[in-house]
């Protein structure tokens, strides 16, 4: 007995997905048996439905054997005359530079891979092979990770132009199409790999939830779908208060909102960051409900972000990072956005605002600029002996994110000063001093230069 043939035209044409006649989709395709399936369905439909495909392939770079996948796309696509964009990343180098895990990194550069080779095909849609099983175990890792109804509702079918008509397929399905038309594919020997969350989820906690309920990953693509046309009307109530762009707004207007849709603003805030809400669970947008009817200040979030409560108004900011620590020399120096000048003045010199006055001698170890130490302090003149950096941040109001990027200056391994904190009394000028060491901090901006 025939098994029964494929068919994605009646979900695609319920979620929009076909393109304009003469249009083209751009299909993602790692060599892997769900994009394998997706681009040879999608290349016969569009000869029915009168639009054409074009391939993205994206070689991350991490396996030995990813010059292998490339090239087998690339022949698929050639025997086919399908169009075939290439692109080669390191996805580890992204990873340190961002401040995100591999999965994440590699996460966006698809994406950015995937728009790039859109535009260069001149593409409508960019459909990717995302199929029942990855829906079932994303809603599942949602669930465990606390990200509430909108985590929930799983994988969307479309999200702009992206598209993802195997959506409701199952893995069962995709196998029985390859093997029925002869479509080859590549194995990715780190799917095999358990010491990835996803991969022990789907190797070893779905087998046992389907022993236990055979229906079981078809309950859950049920489930996230009724939460998804859920989080339809919610969307229209988040999109009515956003403010138009940026992410900040007044803390009376997200206080009066109801609670339910306060915690989907601040996820709306949070996705229009680089860091999006990735890495974000139930407990990170608690933590901003709790800022929010604080009496102000920040907490720390991943992605390098911070969340703000000041002056009436609540912000998500990304942290700033210090550049590595640079020696000092008499003259103009570059840290970062900073650019610190060092001179020698006469004692009865007075500094001026964006200035802090050293002894002449802290030229005699190595003056150093970089981030300040954790725990290391200052003892300030008229102040209760020494207190940490953090502390006295904590209370001029300058922010964790902010504090972390301060030019903190170095004699040898003793902190002597922070910008704009002021200077260790064991450093200051001397009476009995000639001269001494004048500092000098500017932070560069577009078009020129600010102080301090």
């Amino acid at each position: 007995m025939r098994n029964k043939e494929l068919d994605l035209l009646p979900f695609m044409r319920r979620w929009d997905m076909l393109p304009q006649p003469g249009g083209r989709i751009l299909c993602a395709v790692s060599g892997g048996r769900d994009s394998m399936c997706l681009l040879h369905y999608l290349w016969r439909l569009g000869q029915r439905e009168d639009f054409t495909v074009a391939a993205v392939h994206m070689n991350h770079g991490q396996r030995d054997t990813a010059r292998r996948d490339e090239l087998f796309v690339q022949n698929f696509c050639r025997e086919r005359r399908i169009p075939c964009v290439t692109e080669r990343v390191s996805v580890p180098e992204k990873a340190k530079e961002w401040g995100v895990g591999i999965e994440e990194a590699g996460r966006r550069l698809r994406y950015e891979t995937f728009r790039r080779a859109a535009e260069l095909t001149q593409s409508d849609r960019i459909a990717t092979a995302h199929h029942a099983a990855d829906q079932a175990e994303t809603v599942l890792l949602n669930l465990l990770r606390g990200t509430g109804p909108q985590g929930l509702a799983g994988i969307p079918p479309v999200r702009g132009n992206i598209i993802r008509p195997l959506l409701e397929t199952s893995r069962q399905e995709i196998e029985e199409y390859l093997k029925q038309n002869g479509i080859g594919h590549i194995e990715d020997e780190t799917n095999g790999d358990t010491s990835m969350t996803r991969n022990r989820l789907r190797l070893d906690i779905m087998p046992l939830l389907k022993e236990l309920y055979p229906g079981a990953e078809g309950s859950i693509c049920r489930t996230a779908e009724i939460l998804r046309r859920e989080e339809e009307y919610w969307q229209a109530q988040v999109d009515a208060v956003l403010p138009p762009k940026g992410t900040e707004m007044d803390r009376a207007d997200l206080l009066r909102l109801p609670y339910a849709l306060r915690l989907r603003v601040l996820r709306a805030l949070t996705e229009r960051t680089r860091a999006g809400r990735k890495d974000f669970g139930a407990a990170h947008y608690e933590a901003m409900e709790e800022l929010l009817c604080s009496c102000g200040g920040s907490i720390s979030l991943p992605g390098g972000l911070v969340a703000v409560c000041r002056g009436g108004k609540f912000a998500l900011e990304t942290v700033k990072k210090a550049p590595a620590g640079a020696v000092l020399a008499l003259g103009a120096n570059r840290w970062g956005e900073f650019i610190i000048t060092c001179r020698l003045e006469n004692r009865d010199y007075l500094p001026g605002a964006n200035e802090m006055a050293l002894g002449r001698d802290i030229m005699e170890c190595p003056l150093s600029v970089r981030a300040c130490r954790a725990g290391d302090g200052l003892r300030l003149p008229g102040g209760r002996g020494r207190r940490s950096v953090k502390r006295l941040c904590a209370d001029r109001g300058i922010d964790p994110g902010a504090r972390d990027a301060l030019p903190a200056f170095y004699a040898g391994e003793s902190l002597a000063a922070v910008w704009p904190l002021g200077v260790d009394k064991e450093f200051r000028p001397r009476e009995t001093d000639g001269e001494m060491i004048i500092i000098q901090i500017n932070r560069e901006i577009a078009g020129g230069y600010s102080n301090g």
